[in-house]
């Protein structure tokens, strides 16, 4: 992980963006889907419906966003490190869903989320002191 960029480049802002992009693409698909839902269509049970709303197009592009910064931060930072961060996003979409389209979230998956940032905690710590030490 030595000689990595740093600015716009660095590996760890991208792998921000990534989750960001991810997060906020699953929160526009699920606005979309709703928008357009159409459940006495015949093609209703596929979800293609939910192409005509342009919140899911902005949230494909958003995908391929993710995609591209991920593939960035895969050269700089092991995917044994990289991956495990990477699932910030099951905190954030569940709180965001919560939070923004006023979903909820029953007690057990709340004990979920909970075990998910202890898990990201277990694994940020050692790379916080590996970064110190660089």
């Amino acid at each position: 992980m030595q000689n990595r960029p740093t600015g716009f480049g660095n590996p760890w802002l991208q792998l921000g963006l990534s989750v960001a992009c991810v997060f906020v693409s699953e929160l526009l698909l699920k606005r979309g889907a709703t928008d357009v839902a159409e459940p006495d269509s015949a093609f209703s049970w596929t979800g293609i419906n939910g192409l005509e709303s342009p919140l899911v197009w902005w949230a494909i592009l958003l995908i391929i966003a993710s995609f591209i910064s991920w593939l960035y931060v895969l050269r700089y930072v092991p995917l044994t490190v990289a991956y495990p961060l990477s699932r910030v996003v099951d905190i954030l979409v569940p709180l965001g869903c919560w939070i923004f389209l006023g979903e909820l979230i029953s007690t057990t998956r709340w004990c979920g989320i909970a075990l998910v940032v202890i898990g990201l905690a277990l694994v940020a710590k050692p790379v916080a002191q590996m970064e110190e030490r660089l």
